[in-house]
């Protein structure tokens, strides 16, 4: 089922004034220019931001808010992620699957001191500060 879309009253008239002015026009010349979408190269896939309420697994399916509107079930293919927003969404053939997200929003986040973002025994993402980390060894 396609996405519900929704129009202001000043969108509508704006739409409305474009058409008038396709229908009144030349029709042998070129149609009207368009701008690039966000997300743009790959026809009928859009990108959107979203958000959800609960810690998402890696390789696992959840409902996702949609912006400005809407929820869709997506699949986490980048990595275990707790809840928050400024994520990005993209709509593909086998449907909606988290692409990217903002990893200032991650738990453990400082803005202060060095960090190293790792995952943890369940592979979610995880900052580290450098000062409670300690060296790894090789074993032989």
């Amino acid at each position: 089922m396609a996405d519900r879309v929704t129009f202001t009253k000043a969108a509508a008239e704006r739409i409305a004034q474009t058409v008038r002015i396709v229908e009144a026009g030349n029709r042998d010349t070129g149609g009207l220019p368009t701008a690039p979408r966000f997300g743009g190269g790959v026809a009928g896939a859009p990108v959107k931001f979203c958000s959800w309420t609960a810690s998402w697994a890696h390789d696992t399916t959840t409902t996702i808010s949609l912006y400005p509107s809407g929820t869709a079930t997506a699949r986490n293919l980048y990595f275990g992620v707790v809840p928050g927003d400024g994520l990005v969404a993209k709509k593909g053939t086998s449907g909606w699957q988290l692409i990217s997200c903002d990893l200032t929003l991650q738990a453990g986040y400082g803005v202060t001191g060095i960090q190293l973002l790792g995952h943890d025994e369940n592979e979610f993402a995880h900052w580290y500060h450098i000062t409670t980390c300690s060296t790894a060894t090789a074993s032989p």
